[in-house]
């Protein structure tokens, strides 16, 4: 056996500052939060409408723009849930995140795919699937995905 060589180590502390571009979708969807509407692309060849916004449609692959750009309803349809019910650290914040909490995923009324967001019950026994959700705005909006903080339950009689 061959001795065994001392291993070689440069050590070096850099700075690597990056710019990171949401691209002009996301922009432009931020944007409409802040005036408190939500906003999806819809496909110019099949007609598929997507939420959130998307570059390029999953399946004709054609590249929508800005202009692609539809209102959708703040309503929509509760199609699976979850009430979280254990502490972790929120990685928006950094402290602990309140629990328990209800996550829903729907489909917004005139989109064609789901999105995923908080919901304002934790019990688990009041959600049902095939429910209508509406998003629930805050008073002063920013322009980021917490202008909607939740959505409610939103009860059959209304």
């Amino acid at each position: 056996m061959g001795k065994k060589e001392k291993e070689f180590q440069i050590k070096w502390k850099t700075d690597l500052p990056y710019r990171y571009s949401i691209g002009k979708l996301a922009v432009k969807y931020f944007e409409e939060l802040k005036n408190k509407k939500i906003t999806g692309s819809k496909c110019p060849k099949c007609g598929k409408k997507y939420m959130p916004p998307r570059a390029v449609c999953a399946d004709c692959f054609v590249e929508m723009t800005v202009e692609d750009m539809i209102e959708l309803s703040p309503r929509g349809t509760l199609e699976g849930f979850t009430v979280v019910n254990y502490p972790f650290v929120d990685p928006n914040t950094g402290g602990m995140r309140p629990f328990p909490y209800g996550y829903g995923i729907f489909k917004l009324d005139g989109a064609d795919t789901y999105m995923m967001h908080f919901v304002d019950e934790t019990d688990h026994t009041k959600f049902k699937i095939g429910q209508r959700v509406e998003a629930v705005f805050k008073e002063k909006t920013e322009g980021d995905i917490y202008d909607i903080p939740y959505f409610r339950l939103i009860k059959e009689e209304e």
